[in-house]
């Protein structure tokens, strides 16, 4: 098992409440000129959670799987994005579901949120959460230089049966997809927001079986570097976790938070059609 600095990171509560779906949305053009509703963001949906497929959905536009939760003060929210990370534990701490738990799955605009489906049922927006907030300044011992790691709780880290070869990090992975294949998101701070598998273009959406994506599928993304911001970087290797869903405008599509890179080959991959985070949480 790879070795971390787990015990020297600042493990703290950050508050947050559940979103309401936003009003403002209206038929847009898809990349086609077709016009499409586009419903999925914000909220919480009943019958989308981790481990589904991230298209097929009707009226489908950058579907967030599970719950939505956000602040509605900009330093408080401010907070939860910098400090919230994927696999932190949630506990619901108002309304009917008071006392459930469950854990983040992805950073979006919002952060997505897992819990069971009997405690999802007695969730409203609305309803206030807290996080316990854990991941920040995260490093493996041993590969504190050339490799940085992002936005991931220390025990999830530990749960995606990294192994360490020949001075090597060895990660299991759904899928792989090439440069010119990523969208909406590129030169932004990796912290901030995730970024896009564009599904603009038919033929890469059958090269690369673009429809099999699922909701928490770790991923590679090729010669991608996500360190101190994000952009082409020829032999680097980054990886993500698919975190929203679908989308039919230009440039977007599956999202996908990253949680390591590193600028050669010291990050390696082996497919595992099963390398998603509904597994390494235990959750469905």
């Amino acid at each position: 098992m790879i070795k971390t600095n787990k015990d020297k990171l600042i493990k703290m509560a950050v508050m947050a409440e559940v979103n309401h779906p936003s009003a403002s949305r209206d038929y847009r053009a898809d990349f086609n000129g077709i016009p499409r509703l586009g419903i999925g963001m914000s909220g919480v949906k009943y019958n989308v959670t981790v481990g589904d497929l991230t298209t097929g959905w009707a009226d489908e536009e950058h579907t967030e799987c599970g719950l939505s939760i956000q602040n509605k003060d900009p330093n408080e929210a401010n907070a939860l994005g910098v400090a919230g990370c994927i696999g932190n534990d949630v506990t619901i701490v108002s309304g009917d579901a008071k006392g459930a738990k469950g854990y983040i799955t992805g950073k979006h605009g919002h952060f997505m949120v897992w819990f069971k489906p009997e405690d999802q049922e007695k969730i409203v927006p609305g309803d206030r959460l807290k996080i316990k907030a854990w991941g920040v300044g995260l490093k493996i011992l041993g590969f504190e230089e050339s490799v940085h790691v992002n936005k991931i709780d220390p025990l999830l880290l530990e749960k995606l049966s990294i192994e360490e070869k020949k001075g090597k990090l060895v990660v299991p992975v759904a899928s792989e997809y090439p440069c010119y294949i990523m969208g909406s998101g590129y030169g932004m701070w990796p912290v901030t927001i995730d970024y896009d598998i564009q599904t603009t273009c038919p033929e890469v959406y059958d090269e690369f079986n673009l429809k099999n994506i699922r909701f928490g599928d770790v991923v590679c993304l090729r010669d991608q570097l996500n360190w101190y911001g994000r952009g082409y970087y020829k032999g680097a290797v980054t990886i993500g976790i698919v975190i929203h869903g679908w989308s039919y405008q230009a440039g977007h599509g599956p999202g996908v938070t990253t949680i390591l890179s590193s600028k050669d080959d010291t990050i390696q991959i082996k497919f595992d059609p099963k390398a998603n985070i509904s597994k390494y949480l235990g959750i469905k």
